[in-house]
């Protein structure tokens, strides 16, 4: 539908985003609309396009999908609009009397001939001067707004787009559109290319193939974590991409490393191309790699004293897989422990922090997230941090103070993670990385664990005797099983691993909920909120988009709970959410009580419950299980989900007391044993998996894992040589 009216008043504006919420009078009936506006203000004229929907709250609105704005054309609108605060300076009466001086000619003074407005009682040359500077930036907004709509772009990416390149947008769309994809935030090449074409850019120009070329790198970094591409697969993609010729994708490689946007590698005679950022963050993480495992200042004294004096605390006994693992991590200066659940992990770190404070060696703990660094401060009664966090305490500049550094769940740190750590650590600190192999790897690019492990560069710990008090679980024992290629014990019906057979998405996904809703909270005495859905994917009835808008209608369903929407979410006050990016900007509070901690910072898997929702900014609170809360403006609030269900992949690094995995057909590169392992290892009390028995095997015969293409490994084997050579002199 279309909609045309003079704006009446605007409730609502968030200027980040041009988020809005305005009433127009339409022929003599006054209708909300929301929605996503250029600058506005009352007494103009807006055509309107998008439909009415119902909401729960307010009634009656009409749903903004494009705008135009036009010039008021009554001197009452005109009033108005010069008097609505658009323009700086100008207050009721001046307005008033602007317009009974220049009438219908107005607009086209403060447009034209500011210099006039002089004439005007109250009003200085500078201020005039003023006044028609402001007027001509609003008009400029305006008219590149409709430019950019008028190429079919939609009225939130077309503000998006002002907002970074403000007057000079046009000039960037009909030169290189292209450009979008580095500078505008979720521009990627299919949008920026429709773009391109409605400016009449040629599909063989340079300006595209070097972006299609250097977008199917991203691509490749982002989606499958590669931090680079072979030459040949990198040419057969971009040529897919772009329907272009051969030779001219591979001269644009070459132009491309001439302009060091990309680098050329070679190993074994194969070539490999990596977009200049990943070369430079992989080649210098391996050589501080290699610098700490030659310069590190491990001490060099037999521990096993207080291995002993830890045993008798701790009132256990170390299997001698495990006083290894401990005895070798303290002498070396990097190390890694690898080992599944059970396996004692978090026993060892507990040791070693043990040793270290005895040695007063000061130790850090951390972990890539908040779930994961909660629970290895309350396993460990040490205080531990994310990694995010750690890096901005330390934003100065200096390094880490520690002499100690013990990362775990480091299966989850992807590339860019590591290089900001080992910038912060001193050559001389010791380094502790524990985790599970078997484990999915990081979502970002890189495949650190893997390579470090392979590259024979450090001591390796590799854990497999599971404790004997947890030998009873089937948690541990069907984890182990599955990791193994074996079925798991599926007929228990009284331990901590059960099984609901279910043989399409409708009924897994109708088990499910009615497992969360009422069976396990009632078996477990506890809140919905306390269990955890992990989904291999997002779709189907039984993935987490469809488990999340049902679930939140019926964990959290009442009439008179505030409400806020979001890219088609719907919030309410006591929803269970989830981060989903990382923002370093985000500020938050933290009250113990006593004190209120004011910090920066919210992270990709902070997980929390929304507290309270303002109707008049629409904004969101969230109360992280850290003890944060955080303000969610509009403008951020895409950032956050519903996690009544969450992926497997958002799950890595936390645990939960119970779990209940929902499986469906899919990909065979999605449903594989390793994704099937990290969901159940998720879990400390309780295991539901709801599904086939068929295709349970059938992902356990699946040991698929993707190839990532990664040179951290062969970086930190040729730099070791060299910094081998130079520390041995």
């Amino acid at each position: 539908m279309i909609l045309k009216g003079d704006i009446v008043s605007i409730l609502f504006r968030n200027d980040e985003n041009g988020y809005t919420i305005i009433k127009i009078d339409c022929k003599g009936e006054i209708v909300s609309c929301v929605g996503t506006f250029p600058p506005v203000s009352d007494g103009e004229s807006v055509e309107v396009t998008g439909s009415f929907t119902i909401h729960p709250r307010f009634g009656k609105q009409f749903k903004v999908e494009n705008v135009q704005a036009f010039e008021p054309e009554s001197l009452k609108g005109i009033e108005r609009f010069l008097s609505s605060k658009v323009l700086k300076g100008i207050g009721p009466a001046t307005a008033k009397n602007i317009v009974d001086a220049f009438k219908k000619d107005t607009l086209k003074i403060l447009e034209f001939k500011p210099y006039l407005l002089a004439n005007v009682k109250n009003i200085s040359k500078n201020k005039a001067k003023l006044i028609g500077e402001q007027y001509q930036t609003i008009k400029v907004m305006r008219e590149t707004v409709m430019f950019l709509q008028n190429l079919g772009i939609g009225l939130n990416l077309a503000f998006k787009i002002y907002k970074v390149y403000g007057t000079d947008t046009r000039a960037v769309i009909k030169t290189n559109p292209y450009l979008l994809i580095e500078d505008v935030d979720r521009v990627g090449f299919l949008t920026a290319d429709k773009i391109a074409r409605e400016s009449g850019i040629k599909a063989d120009s340079n300006f595209r193939v070097r972006a299609g070329i250097l977008f199917t790198l991203k691509e490749a970094a982002t989606k499958n974590g590669n931090t680079y591409l072979p030459f040949e697969e990198l040419l057969e993609l971009s040529v897919k991409l772009l329907n272009a010729e051969v030779e001219l994708v591979k001269n644009n490689v070459e132009s491309l490393l001439y302009d060091q946007k990309i680098k050329k590698i070679s190993e074994n005679g194969n070539e490999g191309i990596m977009l200049t950022a990943l070369y430079r963050v992989e080649k210098t993480a391996a050589t501080k790699l290699s610098m700490m495992v030659n310069t590190a200042n491990a001490i060099d004294i037999d521990a096993s004293s207080l291995v002993d004096e830890f045993e008798k605390k701790e009132k256990l006994e170390l299997h001698s897989s495990q006083r290894e693992a401990v005895l070798s991590s303290v002498r070396a200066g990097v190390s890694v422990i690898t080992g599944g659940p059970g396996t004692g992990k978090t026993t060892i770190i507990k040791c070693i922090m043990y040793i270290f404070n005895a040695w007063r060696r000061k130790t850090m703990l951390m972990a890539p997230t908040g779930r994961a660094a909660k629970r290895l401060s309350d396993q460990t009664k040490e205080p531990a941090s994310t990694i995010h966090r750690a890096l901005m305490q330390e934003c100065t500049g200096e390094p880490f103070l520690a002499n100690a550094i013990i990362i775990d769940e480091v299966s989850m740190v992807d590339v860019f993670l590591l290089g900001s750590l080992l910038d912060k650590i001193k050559n001389e600190t010791q380094l502790v990385l524990v985790g599970d192999k078997d484990q999915l790897p990081s979502v970002g690019a890189g495949n650190v664990l893997a390579d470090i492990l392979s590259s024979n560069m450090v001591p390796v710990s590799y854990l497999s005797h599971v404790y004997r008090q947890e030998e009873q679980s089937l948690i541990v024992t069907n984890a182990h099983a599955i990791n193994n290629g074996l079925m798991p014990n599926l007929e228990s019906k009284d331990r901590d691993f059960f099984f609901v057979e279910a043989l399409n998405s409708l009924a897994v996904a109708e088990q499910t909920i009615s497992l969360i809703s009422k069976r396990l909270p009632q078996y477990l005495q506890c809140e919905p909120s306390k269990i955890q859905i992990l989904c291999p994917m997002k779709a189907t009835e039984a993935g987490t988009i469809r488990l999340n808008e049902k679930l939140a209608d019926i964990i959290n369903k009442s009439s008179d709970k505030k409400e806020a929407f979001s890219e088609g979410q719907r919030f309410r006050v006591g929803d269970k959410v989830m981060h989903i990016a990382n923002n370093y900007e985000l500020t938050w509070q933290r009250s113990n009580g006593k004190f209120v901690e004011n910090g920066k910072g919210v992270f990709n898997g902070d997980a929390g419950q929304i507290t309270n929702i303002n109707l008049g900014s629409n904004e969101l609170t969230v109360l992280f299980e850290d003890g944060r809360e955080a303000t969610y403006t509009p403008d951020v609030k895409s950032q956050l989900v519903l996690s009544y269900a969450i992926t497997i992949h958002k799950s890595q690094g936390s645990e939960f007391d119970a779990c209940i995995i929902p499986l469906v057909s899919g990909s065979y590169t999605i449903l594989t044993r390793n994704l099937l392992y990290t969901a159940i290892t998720r879990a400390k009390k309780l295991v539901v998996i709801v599904g086939d028995r068929a295709l349970i095997k059938k992902i356990i015969n699946n040991n698929y894992i993707q190839k990532r293409y990664s040179f951290l490994k062969s970086f930190m084997i040729e730099t070791n040589n060299k910094t081998t050579l130079l520390y041995n002199k």
